[in-house]
């Protein structure tokens, strides 16, 4: 006959992390991962628009401050713009799908704590503990609505 598989969640590791389960620090730890990814392509999308603005400014000014030969500089610089722009193009695309799957992600730990965060019967401070946590540890405030 068929065989039951289920799946086993390694106990991770981190003695000051203060959730209760291993699931939802295999949670937290995919959230922080994709996020993590999601500010690194971020940062290389605002360096692409730098290096952008600096050879858009290359290619207007420089017939004028090169009069003789900064016309032929200027079409050289046209085709790094155009692969420049290439680029740019492919990063921003990835940013965006970036941020969808960070987005979805950040849905799902925000429901994680609000509704089945600790098996307490009580009032607790869990949720108050791990969000403290994750802002004193990562700098990330999970309840402010945007991710920056």
């Amino acid at each position: 006959m068929g065989m039951l598989c289920q799946p086993i969640f390694k106990t991770i590791e981190h003695q000051n992390m203060p959730v209760p389960s291993a699931r939802m620090a295999q949670l937290f730890f995919e959230f922080l991962a994709r996020y993590n990814e999601w500010k690194m392509a971020k940062f290389q999308e605002s360096l692409g628009m730098l290096v952008l603005s600096f050879l858009g400014l290359c290619i207007l000014f420089l017939p004028w401050v090169l009069p003789g030969g900064g016309l032929i500089m200027s079409m050289v610089m046209i085709v790094f713009f155009y692969f420049a722009i290439r680029q740019y193009l492919e990063v921003n695309e990835r940013v965006s799908h970036l941020y969808v799957n960070v987005h979805i992600l950040h849905h799902h730990l925000i429901g994680k704590l609000e509704v089945g965060f600790c098996d307490h019967s009580e009032p607790c401070h869990c949720v108050d503990n791990f969000l403290r946590f994750v802002i004193k540890e990562y700098s990330i405030s999970l309840y402010s609505g945007l991710l920056r």
